[in-house]
């Protein structure tokens, strides 16, 4: 049971009272220049700890149970209190706030675990009511502690989950829960030192099977595992807090089976329809307002197939609840072949991390497992559209539907391909040889651009050196368009695309839903 009582009315006061403010106009004990002059250990986030000691002021604790008591017309409440990071993002056209990482929410506790059930674990006590407090962590580059203090809180909620999103996760926690039983099953005998060894090593051994199938939550890698919130499943919940309008589509789904049932429906459907039918079909414009081509043509379609009428996948809550990002794929008649396919902006300030602090207050080295580039590759999974296009020369609109392809990104894959791209991108920036490389024709010729400029790029990995890599994305590299700036280096904002080689390898195209 919590021990930290609030009537309801008082919280609200003390939470209205900072917002806008920046924890450092919060911090009413000096704990930012106890930070600076590292003479205490902070048990947890500086964020959170601000949050717990001159909001809340109470001291910080590590306890499973709920953090507060909130009494609420007279009824005590157990409330966990979430202290967590966002950015701003520009994707969709629009500014709006984003989840800076997964939610951390309880340990596993896999060695008891298979003694609870969904209502009476950890798990449901830290979930079923929360205090969330949101605060921009405003910054592109990696930040030490003592700077969390410019970052302004900008909300926060008392969150519930509606009861479709309950029964989402508690299908999510059952599952791990019948993994982790079926593990303690194959390990009979004394629940010793040398158990819990043989509990640990069938559990690195099968969790992974777990990420194919987990809805809103995820394991964090490290050993021992806790659950989390997907940065996904976080996105939604920020969006519905400061009112950002996502597509409501019909149907019910509690869980990413559903989703498969649905495609396959659609599959059965519209399979062997060009892309001009499906156009012409739904209602799709082929050309954009200025005549070009529609290069968004293929995500709009998925979109009407849903029943839904946005421009953009992320603007629909079922696919950003579930972190479903569409794609297009287009493969030759025998299944091989497909364009470069771009992912999403590099925030560098992760790259430039050195040092995290885990939820118990133990400072560690900042890892790969720990970083932005493989909570992407985890969270989310790609709803792949697969058409196929009759010849060489055939037209965009030619193309033939053939179905779809959820891309679940392999564990080999992400510690092959993102692991590498991440070491070598954290090397060349923390070591100093990240530089700035003059682009050259194949004679040898310096390459410039229509204004006259030099093309210059970095030295990040490129594709020909890994199937995943960084490409920079504007109009021009003119230097105008070269608003990123990495030790001083200027460039274009930096993307992360995957080679088609390796998208059609990880999709098996044979196996098409």
């Amino acid at each position: 049971m919590a021990e930290h009582k609030f009537d309801k009315t008082d919280l609200i006061q003390r939470f209205n009272a900072i917002l806008e403010k920046t924890l450092e106009e919060i911090d009413n004990i000096g704990m930012f220049e106890h930070v600076l002059h590292e003479d205490f250990k902070l048990q947890k986030g500086i964020a959170g700890a601000v949050i717990e000691q001159c909001v809340l002021k109470y001291p910080p604790d590590t306890k499973q149970e709920a953090d507060l008591i909130v009494v609420d017309n007279g009824k005590n409440v157990d409330t966990e209190l979430k202290v967590t990071g966002m950015r701003i993002s520009n994707d969709g056209g629009k500014a709006h706030f984003i989840a800076k990482e997964p939610m951390s929410i309880t340990a596993v506790g896999i060695y008891e675990l298979d003694q609870q059930t969904f209502c009476t674990s950890h798990f449901w006590n830290k979930l079923e009511h929360m205090l969330i407090v949101y605060y921009l962590y405003d910054s592109d580059e990696a930040v030490k502690p003592y700077d969390y203090k410019n970052f302004p809180v900008k909300g926060y909620e008392f969150h519930e989950f509606e009861e479709s999103d309950k029964q989402t996760l508690a299908n999510d926690w059952r599952k791990v829960h019948s993994l982790i039983c079926d593990i303690i099953r194959n390990n009979s005998g004394t629940r010793d030192k040398e158990w819990k060894e043989r509990i640990k090593q069938e559990y690195i051994e099968k969790h992974g099977q777990l990420r194919n199938v987990l809805s809103y939550i995820n394991l964090a890698p490290k050993f021992p595992p806790r659950f989390r919130l997907k940065k996904p499943t976080v996105n939604t919940i920020i969006a519905k807090h400061f009112g950002y309008e996502l597509e409501q589509l019909p149907g019910r789904y509690t869980s990413i089976s559903d989703i498969e049932i649905k495609i396959m429906e659609l599959t059965k459907q519209y399979r062997g329809k060009t892309i001009g039918e499906l156009a012409d079909l739904f209602g799709v414009p082929k050309r954009t307002k200025d005549g070009k081509e529609n290069k968004g043509i293929a995500e709009q379609i998925i979109i009407k197939m849903f029943g839904g009428n946005s421009s953009k996948m992320n603007q629909i809550e079922l696919f950003q609840r579930f972190g479903l990002i569409g794609k297009s794929i287009t493969v030759t008649s025998s299944g091989g072949r497909t364009e470069d396919m771009k992912l999403f902006h590099v925030h560098f300030d992760d790259i430039q991390q050195t040092t995290i602090t885990d939820d118990d207050g133990t400072t560690r080295l900042f890892s790969f497992e720990d970083s932005e580039m493989y909570s992407y590759f985890t969270d989310n999974e790609l709803l792949c559209i697969v058409f196929e296009e009759p010849s060489h020369d055939a037209p965009l609109a030619a193309n033939i539907f053939k179905g779809f392809k959820r891309l679940v990104f392999s564990e080999a894959f992400i510690d092959k391909y993102v692991r590498n791209v991440w070491e070598d991108t954290r090397d060349k920036v923390l070591n100093r040889t990240l530089v700035d490389v003059i682009q050259t024709k194949k004679d040898g010729s310096v390459k410039t651009i229509s204004n006259g400029e030099v093309s210059s790029a970095p030295n990040f990995m490129k594709s020909s050196q890994n199937s995943v890599f960084f490409r920079g994305s504007g109009e021009d590299s003119s230097l105008k368009n070269k608003t990123e700036c990495v030790n001083g280096i200027k460039m274009l904002p930096q993307y992360i695309w995957i080679k088609g080689t390796a998208i059609i390898d990880e999709l098996d195209i044979s196996d098409i839903l």
